[in-house]
């Protein structure tokens, strides 16, 4: 087909279909017009083929078209979505003969560069007779005329024709890929529209797209024979973002509402949270209202307040916590499942690159700044480095990432829930020793989870009957393990609750909540005038946290009593299991935060008080002594030996000779 073919059969297919589009799209004040392709092959099937064979034509042609139309005063862009499966290929695939054509290629946003202006065209003048000439512009550098009419090689610009570009890299979904291959990726070029702010949206680093586009190629070098692939973007059609832009039909509306009628919405929910995972009902609780979340809350003075929550799952093997970290990695937009040992803390947070298509220094997003406004869950959390750990500290409490590299210095969003598991230290859980000293992560950050969990494993015959006869079933009939809500109205559900429920909480509410902080506080032992601290503000907003989730869950307003105790419930079951001193048995949330009891606090502190006051003009005192007069005050020998153990390793006291200890 002509060229000339092309415009008429264009011309002839926007009047007849797309009319009224143009009308819009040019009073609106559009720059271009998104074209569905399947229309195109209903109106003339030959004509598609013949665009997805030379598209650079088609595209020319379909601007010339637009421009012979009444209903356009102004150039329209043509964007085609909705491309035939003939043209889909994977970025692994993409081959020489490819080059040229119009591909659709899916995948993960990876990385978006700055926005910067680009010359397509310039017109130069010459320095000794002053003529004009318009060179394109198609390479990295400017170029000039060869030369001049009149024998001058020297020019001046002095007019460019300039167009916004943007390069994003684009990379395949790990879920697509067969075998254990790494995936691919491919650098897309994106200009004028595509570009506006608008649309900036649909490339935002973490967003599952569809990039419609011609495959070019670039030499990798000046005197290279090998080139490199890249794709001149001529549309990008987001298919996964946030659980805040999911699309709702109406049927499907009705039937949200209709779910949340119920009377036991809630444990419905809990029951489709990954069914084929046999009991931890608790934990699959956590994890409704976690999905749910709080609310967001930004204040007139700046600060903010996370509605994201953080879950914590410690356990021993073989107790289902990767399976139900897959789970809600699946379910949940945006979600990213990351394994700690092969994790680095730019690999998880983000890190700095140089661009290919801009030539420019870009940031590269990691896990939690790919997973923004959706859900990140991180497996083996104990088997990372400390220092990749630490990088988790910011975006769990402040939701953001600070990055300053290569000049860049730039605040990533991170709005992210994050839902870990990892083993105890020695494999299974230690019955005589504390859970929280089993727990081989830092105290700091082990006090940014909401919630923790301790998942055992411990023979029961009842329940090991039961776990059996589960997992037999899963084998011989898998398909019959269904949640009692299917998966994607499930998914629908939640979107539905975080557009549209922005719930408060009740005078009610709010007593039981005060109720409940201000009388564990009041539990605190009291020791020498030093009260323990059973519950700090953190768990309060923990507590707040959940009880807006469990009002989400039923699509109310209004956060109720109810709500309030069910985290009152979730709370208290967690801080049960690690954040009670086994001497008082009472709530202390020092084993949390500090990753030390106060009760033993107490005992360091007042060991340390004897040796300070029995030294004597810097001579060493007797250990004997010491422990007789810790022995006199309550503290038998072996926690007081502990506790100067514990003194010596932070440096509070030293041993300047065989059994003898003095104060720094």
């Amino acid at each position: 087909m002509s060229y000339t073919d092309m415009v008429d059969r264009f011309e002839e297919f926007l009047r007849e279909v797309y009319e009224d589009d143009l009308g819009k799209a040019e009073s609106e004040g559009d720059e271009a017009v998104v074209v569905d392709f399947e229309d195109l092959e209903k109106f003339d099937h030959e004509f598609a083929d013949e665009i997805t064979e030379k598209p650079e034509d088609a595209l020319e042609a379909a601007d010339e078209a637009v421009s012979l139309l009444s209903v356009v005063d102004k150039d329209l862009k043509i964007r085609f979505e909705n491309l035939p499966k003939r043209t889909e290929v994977k970025i692994r695939d993409l081959r020489s003969n490819h080059i040229g054509k119009m591909v659709a290629v899916k995948g993960i946003v990876k990385r978006a560069s700055e926005v910067r202006p680009e010359v397509v065209s310039a017109d130069f003048e010459c320095t000794s007779c002053g003529d004009v000439y318009t060179k394109e512009q198609d390479s990295s550098k400017l170029k000039s005329p060869y030369k001049c009419d009149c024998g001058n090689r020297k020019f001046e610009v002095v007019e460019k024709d300039m167009v916004d570009i943007q390069g994003v890299s684009v990379e395949e979904n790990p879920r697509d890929i067969e075998g254990s291959e790494q995936p691919r990726d491919i650098s897309v070029y994106l200009k004028e529209d595509l570009v506006d702010p608008e649309f900036q949206k649909n490339v935002t680093p973490g967003n599952q797209v569809i990039v419609n586009g011609i495959l070019r190629e670039a030499p990798q070098d000046n005197d290279s024979k090998r080139y490199d692939l890249f794709m001149e973007g001529n549309y990008v059609d987001p298919k996964e973002t946030e659980f805040q832009d999911i699309q709702i039909e109406e049927e499907e509306e009705e039937e949200i509402l209709e779910l949340a009628k119920g009377d036991k919405v809630f444990q419905r929910i809990v029951n489709s949270i990954a069914p084929s995972i046999y009991g931890h009902e608790k934990i699959k609780e956590a994890i409704a209202l976690q999905l749910f979340s709080g609310v967001r809350k930004e204040r007139p003075d700046g600060t903010v307040t996370r509605g994201d929550m953080h879950i914590l799952l410690i356990g021993e093997p073989g107790t289902g916590k990767s399976q139900l970290l897959q789970y809600v990695g699946e379910l949940a937009p945006k979600g990213k499942y990351v394994v700690g040992k092969s994790a680095t803390g730019a690999g998880i947070t983000a890190t700095v690159v140089r661009d290919e298509i801009t030539d420019s220094w870009s940031l590269e997003a990691g896990a939690l700044v790919l997973a923004n406004k959706g859900m990140a869950t991180i497996d083996e959390i104990d088997k990372m480095s400390n220092e990749d750990r630490s990088s988790l500290h910011e975006a769990m409490e402040q939701q953001t990432i600070s990055v300053s590299k290569a000049n860049i210095q730039a605040t990533l969003q991170a709005q992210t829930a994050i839902l870990a598991a990892g083993n105890p230290k020695f494999g299974r859980f230690d019955p005589y020793e504390p859970i929280p000293e089993q727990i081989n992560i830092g105290d700091t950050l082990l006090s940014r989870f909401d919630l923790i969990f301790p998942v055992k494993d411990r023979p029961d015959e009842e329940k090991d009957k039961k776990l059996a006869e589960h997992v037999m079933n899963m084998h011989t009939e898998p398909g019959e393990y269904k949640g009692d809500i299917e998966t994607d109205l499930l998914r629908k559900y939640i979107a539905y609750g975080k557009q549209n429920v922005k719930p408060e909480v009740t005078d009610e509410a709010k007593e039981r909540l005060k109720d409940f902080y201000v009388r564990i506080r009041g539990q605190g032992s009291d020791r020498e005038g030093e009260r323990s601290v059973p519950m700090t503000a953190r768990q309060l907003e923990a507590l707040i946290r959940l009880s807006e989730a469990s009002a989400r869950v039923r699509l109310s307003e209004k956060v109720e009593e109810e709500d309030a105790q069910r985290a009152i419930d979730l709370l208290t079951h967690s801080l049960k299991q690690i954040g009670t001193d086994p001497e008082t048995g009472e709530f202390d949330i020092d084993r949390v935060e500090t990753g030390m009891a106060s009760s033993e606090r107490d005992r360091i502190m007042t060991i340390r008080r004897i040796i300070s006051s029995m030294q004597d003009d810097d001579e060493p005192v007797p250990v004997e002594d010491v422990l007789a007069e810790a022995e006199e005050q309550g503290i038998d020998e072996s926690e007081a030996q502990e506790a100067l153990n514990r003194l010596e390793q932070q440096g509070e006291v030293y041993r300047p000779q065989q059994g003898g200890v003095s104060t720094l």
